[in-house]
């Protein structure tokens, strides 16, 4: 009995570990998260300056996602996930090989595009960032607002 038991959850928990894909998407949304939401951070610290904050999010030239902070030009985080063979959407638009999208915090942590934007990670599952005009970032369900 306890070995079809273990038998029975090898094959169940065995496809978390075959494939990237199954988490890169989650993995990236999440890096993209923790991303913003520093971006907003050091916004909100540079208050007393007009000093920008820029998010930019890219894909480098192995194919990877790449999400850098940078405060006055100079970086604060840059982190990168394998793509899996996955697709980055910025706002409707797939991001290819030397693409980027930057996205600027102004002294008051908003985003100085004043709109909201949405950004999608496919590969075997997709996972969405939602940034929202006032500068918050959020893990968004299917779309973002």
């Amino acid at each position: 009995m306890v070995i079809v038991l273990i038998g029975a959850l090898s094959v169940g928990a065995g496809s978390l570990f075959f494939s990237k894909g199954d988490y890169t998407a989650f993995v990236a949304r999440g890096q993209l998260l923790s991303s913003a939401l520093l971006a907003q951070q050091v916004a909100l610290g540079m208050s007393a300056t007009s000093n920008p904050v820029n998010l930019t999010v890219s894909v480098n030239g192995d194919g990877d996602w790449q999400f850098s902070v940078n405060k006055v030009g100079q970086p604060v985080q840059t982190l990168t996930q394998d793509a899996a063979g996955g697709t980055l959407r910025v706002d409707g638009v797939a991001l290819s090989s030397g693409d980027t999208q930057t996205f600027t915090w102004d002294s008051e942590a908003n985003l100085t595009s004043g709109t909201n934007h949405s950004i999608r990670f496919t590969a075997e599952t997709t996972s969405w960032v939602c940034l929202s005009a006032s500068g918050y970032a959020y893990a968004g369900d299917g779309a973002c607002p």
